[in-house]
């Protein structure tokens, strides 16, 4: 006449903001509160749900032993690149947002079962004519339409994404993870690059290579 017990199991950690994307947990990088978390079994049915606290952290307790998943969404914001660092500061979860299975055992205490998320940023502004040729966006220049502009890795080699200017000039690209980019524009005819780097005020100036039409390397951070 047998009895058999279990002592309960816990899991959980933190979510937090991927703020350079690399997909690991680095200091300074904030937690998200508020974050809706999810309970799984192995098949996919939801045992339980929980949002984060104010630091991004949460915990499910009472478990029996098994397998779970989790699953970590928030408004506004997207997993960042899963198992890409020490299980201690990795995100855990895919780009559906759950992890893989969890196995618990007897007593066992699981807090590493991370979420790193990012909010997409942009890049763009304005290609212009610069009538007076000093490198410095004046009052009463105008954009130039159908400039073509490429946006490519921070290598230069590959070709992430192409727009044409608007009517005014203006291009974006959206939607992007954090990381580093480059922008092209390819020079139209009879036009040249005006001087890069002019003036004071980094949202008037040209930051285009003269030769390349390449800008530097730029660093995109979560949601810049």
């Amino acid at each position: 006449v047998d009895a058999g017990v279990f002592r309960p199991a816990r899991l959980g950690d933190l979510v937090w903001e991927d703020i350079d994307g690399d997909g690991a947990r680095d200091a300074g990088e904030p937690g998200i509160a508020g974050a809706a978390v999810r309970l799984l079994d192995a098949a996919g049915n939801e045992l339980a749900a929980t949002v984060t606290g104010a630091d991004g952290s949460y915990a499910f307790g009472g478990l029996a032993p098994g397998d779970y998943r989790v699953a970590i969404a928030k408004p506004g914001y997207v997993p960042t690149l899963q198992d890409a660092a020490a299980e201690e500061a990795d995100s855990d979860i895919a780009a559906d947002g759950r992890t893989g299975l969890v196995n618990l055992e007897s007593g066992e205490a699981e807090d590493r079962v991370d979420g790193g998320l990012y909010r997409p940023g942009s890049i763009g502004d304005r290609v212009w004519l610069d009538q007076d040729n000093d490198g410095i966006q004046d009052a009463g220049e105008p954009g130039v339409e159908g400039v073509e502009v490429q946006l490519l890795a921070a290598d230069g080699l590959s070709v992430l994404d192409t727009q044409r200017t608007a009517a005014d000039g203006s291009y974006r690209f959206e939607g992007l993870a954090p990381g580093e980019y480059r922008v092209a524009f390819i020079r139209p005819d009879q036009l040249a690059f005006a001087r890069q780097d002019q003036g004071t005020l980094e949202g008037e100036d040209s930051d285009a290579d003269r030769v390349t039409g390449r800008t530097d390397v730029l660093a995109l951070r979560s949601g810049e």
